[in-house]
């Protein structure tokens, strides 16, 4: 089986639970929709950062497909569910015929792409390290910045402006205290929150524009 034909078994697989989970739960389908996006968004940041620093691409890939498999299938959407997914790939991957070098090697970036811990013993590799990074990277995007900014796009411009100052004052913490490990992942990190701060701030003086002409 080509590396190509392995892609594409991943794929069914994730959009299987998918699927499942969603017969499961109809109420979840938007949830469910933003987190295939989210997914596939993380796969071609993964690929530009492999390129970047040299990662095995075929295993940077997988991982970032599955990396959100728990949270995919419904099973866990709390810190845990880094560790749970890595649980559901590991006999897949093994069905699969990947070497159990590589299984173990894309199991500890799903398991750890989180808050860089596993529960099981594993070297920390270049893969995991761009697996994390382009999910960070995906977790400020304009489009996440935009849905969670369009809940209160209906309130009173006061509340709508409070918000978006948490946000603002949230994407600076990030820039801070994210753990991105990559120079390559750092690089492209800076540039989401460069984008997000500038646009949040210019909101912001549109507000205080605004209150300086009131009459």
């Amino acid at each position: 089986m080509t590396a190509e034909e392995r892609i594409e078994q991943v794929i069914a697989f994730a959009k299987k639970k998918r699927d499942i989970a969603l017969v499961e739960n109809p109420d979840y389908a938007a949830r469910l929709k933003y987190r295939w996006q989210h997914t596939l968004r993380v796969v071609q940041y993964g690929k530009k950062l492999a390129k970047r620093e040299g990662a095995n691409a075929e295993i940077v890939i997988v991982a970032c497909l599955l990396h959100d498999i728990a949270k995919l299938s419904d099973r866990s959407r709390n810190v845990e569910h880094g560790r749970i997914g890595a649980k559901m790939a590991r006999p897949f991957l093994q069905e699969l015929g990947y070497a159990e070098t590589d299984v173990e090697n894309i199991c500890y970036a799903i398991a750890s792409h989180v808050d860089g811990k596993a529960d099981f013993e594993h070297p920390l590799t270049i893969e995991a390290q761009v697996v994390s990074d382009a999910d960070k990277i995906d977790r400020l995007s304009s489009y996440r910045m935009m849905l969670a900014l369009g809940k209160f796009a209906d309130s009173e411009y006061e509340s709508f402006i409070a918000k978006t100052k948490k946000r603002l004052s949230k994407s600076q913490k990030a820039s801070k205290e994210w753990r991105v490990q990559t120079k390559s992942g750092k690089e492209v990190f800076q540039q989401q929150i460069s984008a997000q701060v500038l646009f949040l701030e210019r909101l912001i003086a549109d507000h205080e524009m605004t209150l300086s002409m009131e009459f």
